[in-house]
């Protein structure tokens, strides 16, 4: 879902980086590079206005670079529990501190928004909930 609002792409490079521990500018494909990379394009293009040419200068790639950043991170995404998860976290955190910028600058979007942040939520909770279950029914069965 997009939520575009007026969070520049500093701030969320600034973010993904503190949070990951990478240089996000880095000349490397390394692949902790890639996805923290992967994870900066999705977040630019899901909270802001900027255009995939602007979104690689700042990190020292093209547009071609992030079209093929925000495709690793599909793949990415669904195989990979870490990406997804610090996706989820930093998207979560960003939700919370433009929390106020977001509802008036996209107020119809705001309640769509925190439904669906809660729905992750309780995807997240209902997923730990059933590997408790299978530890326990594991050990019944020994």
């Amino acid at each position: 879902m997009e939520i575009k609002s007026n969070i520049n792409i500093s701030q969320i490079k600034v973010e993904v980086s503190r949070e990951l521990g990478l240089s996000l500018n880095r000349n490397t494909r390394k692949r902790e590079y890639v996805y923290a990379r992967a994870i900066y394009f999705k977040l630019c293009r899901e909270f802001s206005h900027s255009t995939l040419s602007s979104i690689g200068k700042s990190v020292g790639r093209d547009h071609a670079s992030v079209l093929h950043g925000l495709f690793v991170f599909d793949v990415m995404a669904t195989h990979k529990d870490t990406v997804l998860s610090s996706y989820t976290k930093l998207r979560n955190d960003l939700l919370r501190e433009n929390e106020d910028d977001l509802k008036k600058y996209n107020e119809e979007n705001y309640y769509k928004i925190k439904f669906n942040q809660l729905i992750e939520e309780h995807q997240e909770l209902q997923k730990k909930y059933d590997q408790i279950n299978e530890k326990k029914i594991e050990r019944t069965d020994r």
